[in-house]
Parts: structure tokens; sequence; C-alpha cells
């Protein structure tokens, strides 16, 4: 099969309630669908949403690029065009996105074409359904013991919350505590600090925090001190993830040689495409490492794409990070992504299984 057009519509969804990180509040998503037709007639659906604060650019660079690669890309085999994708350099604003964009366009015509799920051409074996964590992002206290405790009755058995955006120490344990109550001590309760503290402030502070039995704490120190959060991980008896520091199948390698984490946060997004995903998930657990993949706050193009890459994971799937949908005002998507029980089933139908 030729591609015959690509089509690229941008979108800006604003958030449905506040949420922040460490690095920042965030009112919005902004990003692009992509969709791909071809001479047999049939279509596929990309996504590009970049991540500024991952190094990703913006969806103004994704676009451009996007719109600098049609002419080249218009014509070529599907083959030809996985071959550009792979090609194309990680370190240039919006490539990541971009390649994640075509990459899953292209998959999801081949999935389609073939009646079989996207997962079905990234492994031998995956999963009808995945775990999922819910994510909390409200600074307030009071307000994210009661965001944890409505998804704890929604039937979610993780929890994520953001840390590193309430200022003391004293207030972020705190926080914690009042989440672990409300989460009761039978739900798993995973940090999520984006790099908010030095290794030492992240020593005390975790030091402090793991008498509320953490199942782990991603990104606790910047994405480019790899030192530090192996001395982080040995000085403290939390489990340690990396999730900025894993955005590429180097350095989650760096990662392994300083034995500095206990697991790898996989954002398709982020790393270039659910190839470049695949590859990471498989250094980490050959390595005997957990491997969570997660959505980037994507429309529902994105992290369908996340759902079928989770679907790869070993069994047993770790519960990932692709109940976003909720936090954003819609989804983008004709049928939008469910969750029941704290999971995520693959939609039905070949390649993604969704429509925009």
């Amino acid at each position: 099969m030729r591609v015959t057009r690509l089509e690229i519509t941008p979108y800006r969804i604003p958030f449905a309630a506040g949420f922040a990180t460490a690095h920042g509040r965030a009112t919005a998503r902004e990003g692009l669908i992509l969709r791909l037709a071809t001479d047999a007639g049939v279509e596929g659906l990309g996504e590009a949403a970049p991540l500024t604060e991952f190094g990703g650019g913006t969806a103004a660079d994704a676009a451009a690029l996007l719109e600098a690669l049609t002419p080249a890309l218009t014509g070529a085999t599907l083959e030809a065009l996985l071959d550009r994708c792979a090609a194309l350099p990680l370190d240039r604003p919006g490539v990541a996105a971009v390649r994640c964009a075509l990459e899953t366009a292209a998959l999801d015509v081949l999935g389609r074409a073939r009646g079989v799920p996207l997962a079905a051409l990234l492994a031998p074996n995956h999963a009808a359904e995945v775990p999922v964590n819910a994510t909390v992002g409200v600074p307030g206290l009071e307000d994210a013991a009661a965001a944890a405790k409505q998804a704890v009755e929604a039937g979610f058995r993780t929890v994520k919350l953001k840390v590193g955006i309430v200022g003391s120490p004293s207030a972020e344990v705190e926080r914690v505590a009042a989440v672990r109550s409300a989460v009761g001590p039978d739900v798993a309760l995973r940090l999520d600090a984006n790099g908010a503290w030095t290794p030492d402030e992240a020593i005390a502070l975790l030091r402090r925090l793991a008498a509320y039995n953490l199942d782990l704490v991603e990104q606790p120190v910047p994405p480019g001190d790899v030192a530090g959060l192996a001395r982080v991980r040995r000085a403290v008896d939390v489990p340690i993830a990396a999730d900025e520091s894993a955005t590429t199948l180097d350095a989650v390698r760096a990662l392994l040689q300083a034995d500095a984490v206990d697991a790898v946060v996989v954002k398709p997004m982020v790393a270039g495409g659910p190839r470049a995903a695949r590859d990471i998930i498989e250094e980490a657990t050959d390595a005997g490492l957990r491997a969570i993949v997660t959505s980037t706050i994507d429309a529902g193009v994105g992290t369908a794409l996340a759902l079928h890459v989770a679907a790869t994971l070993p069994d047993p799937i770790p519960a990932c990070g692709l109940a976003t949908g909720s936090l954003l005002t819609s989804d983008l998507l004709a049928s939008p992504l469910e969750v029941h029980q704290g999971r995520m089933a693959l939609p039905a139908g070949g390649g993604l299984g969704v429509e925009v």
C-alpha cells in the first residue's frame, strides 16, 4: 500500500479541572490528529502531542515538521514511511511526537487491513485488557484526598499522586498521609515528583514518606542526574522509577548500568513511537525492571496507541497510566475510551480500533 494523503488537524483541549505537576499548572493539551490515506482505500490515525518539559517541542513544531515531510511521504509505501520514521533524529523538537503519529497511523492501516489489533503487530502475545492507575494532580490536601477516594470507589486499585507541587516537606508529608488515609492500606500508592527535588531533598523526604507503604516514586530528581537517582535508590526503602530519565533506549541503558532504578515509565509519544517504546520495554524487563506504560495525557488516539503498547507487557502487567481521558474535557473519539473497575480493554476491531 502507498500513502495518498496526509491530513493534519490541530486540537486544543482544556483540562476538566486544575492539574499541576512539578513542571507547573496545565490548563489545556495541544496536539495534532493525523489521518493517513492509502491507495487501497484504508485509512489510519495517529497523534502528535509533544511535551515541552520532556524536550519534545510544541504542537507547532510537530505541525511544521509533518508539513515538511508530507511531500516526500506522499506516494511512499508504508514500509518506506516506517523506515523514514526510524531514521528521524530524536534530538529535534517535535520529532518524537511526529514519529509516533506517523508510525501509529501506518500500523493502524496495516492492522485494519489485516483485521488484527495494533498490539498484535508489535508482539506475538498481547493481553485483551490492561490494569490502569488513577492520576491525582490537584494540589490541595483535601481535594487530593477526595479525588483519590473517588478513584478507589470507582474501582481503581492503584493511585498516582503528583508531588513536588505544594512547597514545604511537611506539607508534602501531610498531603501524602491524607491520600493514604483516604484510599486505605490495600490500594497501591505511587508518587510522581517529575524531578522536583535534589538528591538530598529526595532522600530526606522519602525516608519520611516510606511509612505510607509506597508502591514506587517516579523521577524524584531531575532527569539529567543519573548518579543522583542511583544515590536516592541506595539510600531509601522505596522503589524508584525513572520517567523523564527513561525517554530513549540509550537513556535506559545508562540507568541499568548505574543500577539507578527499579522501574521505568515508557511513554510512546516521548519515545518516538510504539516500536521504540517496545525496544525500551524489552531492554528494561529483560534486566528485571518493571516497565509501566503511560500516555502523556493525550487525546484518544494517542491514548489508544499507549493502551496497545501496554497490552504487550509481560505478565503480570502493572497498572499503567492510561486512565487520563477524564482529565480532559474530551478525548476527540467517536466512542471514548472507558475504564471499568480500574481496567481498560483494547477497543474491538483492527488497528487501533478507534475513530474520531
